[in-house]
C-alpha cells in the first residue's frame, strides 16, 4: 500500500478545520433524513472529480441514474463526469450477498481515487447481529484492498454508532445533526472520532460542534473564530477621530483595543462609530462597518447629513459594509464574513454596531458572550482597532450603567444624557494597559460630528 496522504475533501470550511482527509481511509457520514449526507457526498465526488480523481458513487436507491442524475442538476456544484451506478435498494435488502458481490465488481471495473456508497445501512438489513457483523468485515476487507477515500452514507442517531459494527471499522465519524431553535433550524458536524489528522488538533476537533448550511450552491462548514496562533501586539497609539477624547486614553487607543461605546438610544453612539471609522479611512486605513439595523444606504445618508462623504471610500474599496437581519444570521456564518473581509482587505478599523441585535440570533447570554470574546480575541490578533456599541438603560450618571460586555472589552465610554441639564456627558470607565482619566466631559452632537469641551466637568 502506498503511503498516507492528506487530500482536499472539496467542502468549503471542513478542510480549513481538519487540514485534509488522510488516503487510504474509510469514513463514516452519519445521521437522520435530511441532515445533508448526500449533499455533502455529491459535492466532495464533483470537486474530486474537477481535479482529475476518479470518483465513484454508488446509490442504494428505489430511483433510476437518470432520475437522480435530474435531481442532482439542480445543484449548483453538480459536476456530472463522475461514475454512477445505482444499486435498488428493495434487492439489497432482500439479496445483500448478491449486492456486496455487485459492489465489489463496481469497484473493480472502475477502480476509483474516492468513492461513496450512500446509504450504507440498509446492506445486510435482514442479518441477525452475528451475520451481520460477518457481512460488514467482508465488505471492509474488500475496501481495503482499494487504495481509495472511501465515504459511508449511514442513516443512524447518534445513540447507534456505539453498537454499529459499520462505526468500529470506519477511520474517521462525521455525524450531521438537525436542531430546532424557536424560528429556526440550525445544522451541526461533530467529529466522534478521526484518524490521520494533527494530534495537537484531535482534541479541539472532536470536543466541538460545527455549524454547516445547505443549500443550492452546496454544503459549508464554519469554522470557529481563533485568533493568530502568534502574536504580536503593536502597541502605537490610534486617534479616535474625536476631538478632546484621546488625551482621555493618553494620547489616544492601543492599536489592538477593542473599545465599547454605551448609551441610551440618542446619545450619537452611531455618530460616534461612523467619526472613528472616517479618521481611519482619512488616513487611508481601510475599516469595515458591521450593522444589524441599518443599511449601507441609511449609513450613507446618516453620514451625509454630518457633512461626510463615505462613499468615495466605497468607490476606492477602503469601506465595506456587513449588514444582516439579526433574526436570520447564524453567528458562525457571520463571523465567517467578516474574517474572510477581514484577511482580504487589510482591514485596520471595525465598527460593529449593536451588539445588543445579537440577543436576538444569539438569546443564551452565555453564548452571546462567547461570540464577542472569540470576536475582540480574533480583532486584537490581527491589530485591528475596534469600536462596539451597545445600548443601556438610564442611569442617574454616567458610570453606573451595568454592562455585560465590559469585562470582554479592553476599553469602556459611557455616554450619558442628563435630562436635569439638558447636556451630554461621556466618561471612560476602563482602558485596559492605559491610565485613563476617569473625570466626566461634556460633550455635543454638531454638524460635523462628537467635539468634547476641553474642561473636566466633574
Amino acid at each position: 500500500m502506498d503511503k498516507l496522504k492528506h487530500i482536499l475533501c472539496g467542502i468549503k470550511g471542513l478542510d480549513t478545520i481538519l487540514g485534509g482527509l488522510v488516503s487510504p481511509s474509510t469514513i463514516l457520514v452519519a445521521g437522520t433524513a435530511g441532515v445533508g449526507k448526500t449533499i455533502m457526498s455529491l459535492q466532495m465526488l464533483s470537486s474530486a472529480s474537477l481535479k482529475g480523481e476518479k470518483a465513484l458513487y454508488i446509490p442504494i436507491t428505489t430511483e433510476s441514474a437518470e432520475k437522480l442524475k435530474v435531481y442532482n442538476s439542480t445543484l449548483d456544484f453538480f459536476e456530472d463526469s463522475f461514475e454512477m451506478h445505482p444499486i435498488n435498494r428493495q434487492i439489497a435488502e432482500k439479496d445483500p450477498l448478491t449486492t456486496l458481490i455487485e459492489i465489489g465488481n463496481i469497484i473493480e471495473s472502475v477502480k476509483p481515487d474516492r468513492l461513496v456508497i450512500d446509504p450504507i445501512t440498509p446492506l445486510g438489513f435482514g442479518f441477525i447481529e452475528q451475520e451481520k457483523r460477518r457481512f460488514f468485515y467482508t465488505l471492509d476487507s474488500m475496501l481495503q484492498e482499494q487504495n481509495m477515500l472511501t465515504f459511508l452514507c449511514g442513516e443512524l442517531l447518534k445513540s447507534e454508532l456505539h453498537n454499529s459494527v459499520i462505526s468500529h471499522l470506519s477511520d474517521g465519524i462525521i455525524y450531521l445533526t438537525r436542531d430546532e431553535r424557536s424560528s429556526r433550524a440550525d445544522h451541526h458536524m461533530e467529529f466522534i472520532k478521526m484518524r490521520g489528522i494533527d494530534p495537537g488538533k484531535r482534541s479541539e476537533i472532536t470536543s466541538r460542534k460545527y455549524l454547516y448550511d445547505i443549500n443550492s450552491t452546496g454544503f459549508t462548514v464554519y469554522p470557529h473564530l481563533k485568533p493568530k496562533k502568534e502574536i504580536i501586539m503593536d502597541d502605537t497609539r490610534v486617534e479616535t477621530g474625536i476631538p478632546g477624547l484621546d488625551s482621555m486614553f493618553q494620547g489616544g487607543l492601543l492599536r489592538y483595543n477593542s473599545l465599547l461605546v454605551a448609551g441610551t438610544p440618542g446619545t450619537g453612539k452611531k455618530i460616534f462609530g461612523l467619526q472613528f471609522l472616517l479618521h481611519g479611512l482619512e488616513n487611508n486605513e481601510p475599516g469595515i462597518v458591521v450593522s444589524f439595523e441599518d443599511t449601507p444606504h441609511q449609513m450613507l445618508l446618516d453620514a451625509k447629513h454630518m457633512g461626510w462623504d463615505l462613499q468615495r471610500y466605497i468607490d476606492d474599496e477602503l469601506l465595506h459594509f456587513i449588514c444582516s437581519n439579526p433574526s436570520d444570521i447564524y453567528p458562525a456564518e457571520h463571523a465567517a464574513r467578516i474574517r474572510e473581509a477581514i484577511e482580504t482587505k487589510n482591514i485596520k478599523r471595525v465598527f460593529f454596531d449593536g451588539t445588543n441585535h445579537l440577543e436576538l440570533s444569539i438569546p443564551d447570554k452565555l453564548e452571546l458572550r462567547g461570540y464577542l470574546h472569540s470576536m475582540t480575541s480574533y480583532l486584537k490578533s490581527h491589530n485591528i482597532t475596534s469600536l462596539f456599541t451597545t445600548d443601556t438603560t438610564p442611569a442617574e450618571c454616567p458610570g453606573n450603567e451595568k454592562l455585560d460586555a465590559a469585562s470582554i472589552m479592553d476599553s469602556v465610554l459611557i455616554l450619558h444624557n442628563s435630562r436635569a441639564r439638558d447636556r451630554r456627558y461621556m466618561c471612560v470607565t476602563k482602558s485596559r494597559g492605559t491610565k485613563h482619566k476617569r473625570s466626566v466631559k461634556e460633550y455635543a452632537i454638531t454638524e460635523s460630528g462628537i467635539k468634547l469641551r476641553t474642561d473636566t466637568l466633574i
